[in-house]
């Protein structure tokens, strides 16, 4: 009996270090980039562009957790944070390792969108921005959301082909659809964090609007993602395809509404970002479904 004790304790550690070691998060950022490729048919990328991409979401979070100061004083994350400050720093390193690694084999257009991105993320978490008390762009409510979705969208749709010589329709729906689809996902934890975000003078949507009525955005923006994944089986008649997409939206709602009632971080960190890789395992799913039936 004692040792099954151990085994559960010694299993719940290893899921904090996954999911608060923002490891999980990183396998987020490949699966939909990934998915990315599938959606618009295309070849995917070789191993060490997706190792680029695992590494930098890995520094990018681990240095913005190592250097963050306040939060929700019931936040499981922030304790642990807090109590794991060189496992942050040691993951972070292994970000820079890994991008490192995986920069020589990326093209001249890589390198050229990663300084753009890069300035963008730097100005996002780090207090570089020329004013007087707010001065990283997740300071600011309304342009932190847009900024977190943009470049989640960047890195996990528009980096993973831009290589391709001509930009199409399809191309379009997907970036306009994921970027709605990481909307949605941000605002979920910007409900979350209402009483530090107030406390603090940062006016994000639901401060700014009431939580209420940003539930109320994210149920409407979930039917616009499903009316642009609608259009999208038009311009491409894949109906398994819009099948994913509409159990990814309803999943989402539900883990959204599941949150309202169950505000521990690991709901979010595993339930809420988990729901990108749902996506990309039913885009998967979808296309092996139509491959095997044709």
């Amino acid at each position: 009996m004692k040792s099954g004790y151990t085994l559960i304790a010694y299993g719940r550690k290893a899921g904090e270090l996954l999911i608060y070691g923002c490891i999980f998060i990183s396998v987020c950022a490949v699966s939909m980039s990934l998915e990315t490729s599938m959606m618009l048919h295309i070849p995917f990328n070789h191993f060490f562009f997706y190792l680029f991409i695992f590494s930098a979401t890995l520094f990018q979070y681990n240095l913005h957790y190592y250097i963050k100061t306040s939060a929700n004083k019931h936040s499981a994350r922030f304790a642990w944070s807090n109590a794991h400050k060189s496992i942050h720093l040691l993951f972070a390193v292994a970000g820079v390792a890994g991008m490192l690694l995986s920069l020589r084999f990326l093209t001249l257009k890589h390198d050229l969108a990663l300084l753009g991105i890069g300035i963008i993320s730097a100005m996002y978490s780090l207090p570089v921005l020329p004013f007087r008390k707010r001065k990283r762009i997740k300071d600011f409510g309304l342009l932190k959301i847009i900024t977190l979705s943009l470049v989640w969208t960047l890195v996990t749709v528009w980096f993973p082909v831009i290589h391709l010589q001509k930009i199409n329709l399809a191309f379009w729906l997907v970036f306009f659809r994921r970027m709605i689809f990481l909307f949605v996902l941000c605002l979920a934890f910007d409900i979350r964090d209402v009483p530090v975000d107030a406390r603090e003078g940062i006016r994000t949507l639901p401060v700014s609007i009431g939580v209420k009525n940003a539930y109320l955005l994210i149920y409407l923006l979930l039917i616009l993602f499903v009316g642009l994944s609608v259009w999208h089986m038009f311009a491409s008649p894949e109906p398994l395809m819009l099948a994913a997409m509409i159990i990814s939206a309803m999943a989402t709602y539900w883990i959204i509404d599941y949150a309202r009632m169950h505000r521990h971080d690991m709901v979010y960190l595993l339930g809420v970002d988990g729901m990108m890789i749902l996506q990309a395992l039913l885009v998967a799913l979808s296309i092996w479904f139509t491959r095997t039936a044709s």
